[in-house]
C-alpha cells in the first residue's frame, strides 16, 4: 500500500464509520452493539490492508537477502517501500531492513546512515536494539571503535525501556558485541559467545556464513591459520556478495581449496531442539513486530490476551 491508497483508505473508513454512526444515531436502525461491531470489522480490514504487504515484504526480502544471498535486489526492493511508506512507523521499518540489507552487501557507511536517519520515537523501541546492533556491526568491520562503543552503550541504555518479553535477546546481543569488542583478550570467551549464539542453524545460508566468519576471527586471534582458513574456504566458497565474503578474501592465506567446501544439504539439517528458541528467531520475532504497537506497554497488552 502506497501514501495515496494508505489516504484513501484511511479516509473512506473515517467517513463511512461516521455516517453509520451519525444515521443510526438519528434514524436508529441498527443495534448499537452491531454498529459498533460493523465498525471494529471495519477497523480490522484497514489494519490488515496496512500490514500485510509488509508481511509480504518481510517474508521476500528475508529469503533474499538470508537464503538466496540476493542482497543487490534487497536493497532495492527496500529502497523502493521506503519511499512509498504510508507512515512513518512504517517507513522506520523499511528503513531497518535497508540498512541491515547494505550492511550484509559489506556498504557500512551507506547502513550506518540508513539507520541514523530513523526516526527513533516513531518506532517500538525494541526495534531499537536492531538498530543499535547493526550499527555496531558496521563500525565494527570500518574499524570504528568509538562507534563501536557508544552502540553498545545506547543498547544497554535502551533495554529498561523495552518488554520483558525482549529483554534477554537484547542481553543477547549485549553480550556478543563485547565478545567482539574483547576478542584479542578474551578469545575462548568470544569463541564461547559465538557458538551458544550461531551454532545452531536456522535454514539460513545467511547465518551460516556470519557463524564461520565469526570462528575464523577466533582462530585467526589464537594464530591457527589452518582451521582459520577451513572456516574463511566454507564463506568465500557460498558467500556470493555477503559481507562475509568480501571480508574472507582478505583474510585467506590460501592454506585449504575452497572448492572442497561448498554447502551440501546436509549441511542445513538444524541441530536445534524443538523446545528451544534460537537467538535468530528471537531477532525474526522482533523484525516482525506490529508497526501499530510503538511503545512497551502495548507489547504489555498484547502478551496479556
Amino acid at each position: 500500500m502506497n501514501k495515496k491508497e494508505f489516504y484513501t483508505t484511511i479516509i473512506v473508513f473515517i467517513v463511512l464509520a461516521t455516517a453509520i454512526i451519525v444515521t443510526n444515531y438519528i434514524f436508529e436502525y441498527l443495534d448499537w452493539l452491531l454498529t459498533f461491531a460493523i465498525v471494529l470489522a471495519g477497523y480490522m480490514y484497514f489494519r490488515y490492508r496496512l500490514t500485510s504487504p509488509m508481511q509480504r515484504f518481510v517474508s521476500k526480502f528475508n529469503m533474499l537477502m538470508d537464503y538466496d544471498l540476493e542482497i543487490e535486489e534487497a536493497i532495492q526492493m527496500a529502497l523502493e517501500h521506503v519511499e512509498n511508506a504510508p507512515t512513518k512507523a512504517i517507513k522506520g521499518v523499511f528503513q531497518l531492513h535497508l540498512g541491515m540489507a547494505y550492511y550484509n552487501n559489506g556498504e557500512y557507511e551507506k547502513a550506518i546512515q540508513t539507520f541514523n536517519d530513523i526516526e527513533l520515537q516513531k518506532m517500538n523501541t525494541v526495534y531499537h536494539v536492531l538498530i543499535f546492533a547493526h550499527q555496531a556491526y558496521a563500525y565494527n568491520e570500518l574499524g570504528n571503535s568509538e562507534g563501536f562503543d557508544l552502540a553498545i552503550e545506547r543498547i544497554n541504555n535502551v533495554k529498561p525501556k523495552i518488554h520483558r518479553k525482549f529483554y534477554a535477546y537484547a542481553t543477547s546481543y549485549e553480550r556478543l558485541l563485547k565478545a567482539i569488542k574483547n576478542l584479542e583478550e578474551d578469545p575462548e570467551e568470544y569463541k564461547n559467545v559465538i557458538e551458544a549464539h550461531l551454532s545452531q542453524h536456522n535454514g539460513y545460508i545467511s547465518q551460516r556464513l556470519i557463524y564461520h566468519y565469526r570462528m575464523a576471527k577466533y582462530y585467526q586471534a589464537i594464530g591457527n591459520t589452518q582451521e582459520m582458513d577451513i572456516h574463511l574456504a566454507k564463506v568465500l566458497a557460498n558467500g556470493k556478495s555477503h559481507f562475509t565474503a568480501k571480508e574472507a578474501q582478505g583474510m585467506f592465506k590460501n592454506s585449504v581449496i575452497v572448492d572442497d567446501y561448498i554447502f551440501t544439504d546436509e549441511d542445513f539439517q538444524s541441530e536445534m531442539p524443538a523446545d528451544d528458541q534460537s537467538f535468530t528467531e528471537q531477532l525474526e520475532d522482533a523484525k516482525d513486530l506490529d508497526v501499530f504497537d510503538q511503545e512497551p506497554e502495548n507489547l504489555e497488552k498484547k502478551d496479556n490476551k
